[in-house]
């Protein structure tokens, strides 16, 4: 392994991600994975005793060499947490494989894989189970395929017969959050937005005992020793903000199933048939609705505005029908660059609307993009139409504190004309 002798091995080993990532050069890999060795033998100490220590290590390194080819700096997350993540995902992957009673083939734990990731993601989108035509044509295979898959996932479980019976609660609770294995790619946009927004109401001491011992890979007596503590209370902790979490996300969750019978209530509909967008009028309420959580926990919410203009030129030449297919493309554009959180809504004849929970100013950057990316979209798919798109944004609680005052702060303005902040 070469090491440049210019290179002290001691600097800030996120620095050295950060240089490797405008440069990935190999020499500065082999610095990067020296620095980062021993959150790989830490992580992997956690699983010994299972499988030899050294092939634990070898395999962190390969989550470890994931992480630094998937890492994204602009994300918020530091490398070192990010690293962690993977590299216990990569072991508890080993793991599993090896342990497995019954050997299945490569193909078929992909293919479950696969399906079940599918099934997340529609249940989330459909609100309830999707069907296994569902997930068959979202996944491009057959039905039969994805029902056999569903048929086998209980044949292929095996159980100890020293389980506990359903029901009973042997396990303690640290031991069952470290098991749900806390991993980005796990976890969606919404869960790890809920769950920050839970952390931030539990006390300055149980959050650092929280992130020490499930972000930072630390056990119980080097966070008691970090942090001038007893390792009794540090266990009394964890087992404390656990308890706090639950009822979080318990009551959030209950927020949420109230909001979405009240959705289902009203007398408009949630989707626009044309577009695929949220319609206007439950645009109008989920902004109240995100106004009010964001004022409840002190969070923030932001409002992207476009409007396309010219489009009449477009529907005296081509039809009516091509503006209609104009606006559905937009709507599948803009969908396809902002997060899977954020609500895309029509608005008015010609335009859309844009929230973005849990954002402030950084909603300038979403700005941008979208700017960036529409002129290339537009001019490729469009140019010569004499189509203008007008974008404005504004967010809560710098700019306005209202849903209308946010619609007014959010000031169109076509293409190139620089954004002003509400007054």
């Amino acid at each position: 392994m070469s090491t440049p002798e210019n290179w002290n091995l001691h600097q800030d080993a996120e620095s050295l991600v950060l240089r490797y990532l405008d440069d990935p050069r190999p020499d500065l890999k082999d610095v990067i994975i020296v620095q980062y060795a021993s959150l790989v033998e830490r992580t992997a100490r956690k699983f010994s005793g299972i499988e030899p220590f050294e092939d634990l290590v070898q395999v962190g390194f390969i989550g470890l060499l994931n992480a630094l080819t998937k890492f994204d700096p602009n994300a918020g997350v530091r490398f070192n947490t990010y690293a962690t993540y993977l590299v216990a995902g990569e072991i508890k992957h080993y793991l599993r494989d090896r342990a497995q009673t019954i050997r299945h083939p490569a193909w078929l734990q992909e293919l479950r894989h696969k399906v079940g990731r599918a099934t997340s993601a529609l249940q989330q989108t459909l609100g309830r189970a999707p069907t296994s035509r569902e997930v068959a044509d979202d996944l491009g295979i057959s039905e039969s395929s994805v029902q056999e898959i569903f048929q086998t996932q209980e044949t292929l479980k095996v159980a100890s017969l020293d389980a506990p019976v359903p029901g009973e609660d042997e396990m303690g609770e640290v031991d069952k959050l470290d098991a749900a294995a806390f991993c980005p790619e796990q976890l969606t946009v919404e869960d790890r937005v809920l769950l920050e927004q839970a952390l931030k109401q539990l006390r300055d001491l149980e959050r650092q005992v929280l992130m020490h011992f499930h972000f930072d890979a630390m056990n119980q007596t080097e966070i008691a020793a970090k942090l001038g503590i007893s390792c009794n209370y540090v266990s009394h902790i964890l087992r404390q903000s656990l308890t706090k979490l639950r009822k979080i996300l318990t009551a959030e969750e209950e927020k949420d199933r109230l909001l979405r019978r009240q959705v289902s209530s009203v007398d408009y509909d949630v989707i626009d048939t044309a577009t695929g967008s949220y319609t206007e009028g439950y645009f109008h309420a989920r902004l109240r609705e995100e106004l009010h959580r964001a004022s409840s926990d002190g969070s923030g919410v932001a409002l992207v505005m476009l409007r396309f203009s010219g489009l009449d030129r477009m529907q005296k030449f081509y039809g009516e029908q091509s503006v209609q297919e104009f606006l559905a493309d937009a709507a599948e554009f803009l969908k396809d660059n902002v997060r899977r959180l954020d609500a895309v809504s029509r608005y008015g004849e010609t335009g859309f609307a844009i929230i973005l929970p849990s954002t402030t100013a950084n909603v300038e950057l979403v700005r941008q993009r979208l700017i960036s990316k529409s002129e290339r979209w537009m001019s490729g798919r469009f140019s010569g139409d004499g189509i203008l798109l007008e974008i404005g944004q504004s967010f809560y609680p710098v700019d306005a504190r209202t849903a209308h005052e946010m619609v007014e702060a959010a000031q169109l303005r076509p293409i190139g004309t620089p954004a002003k902040r509400a007054a």
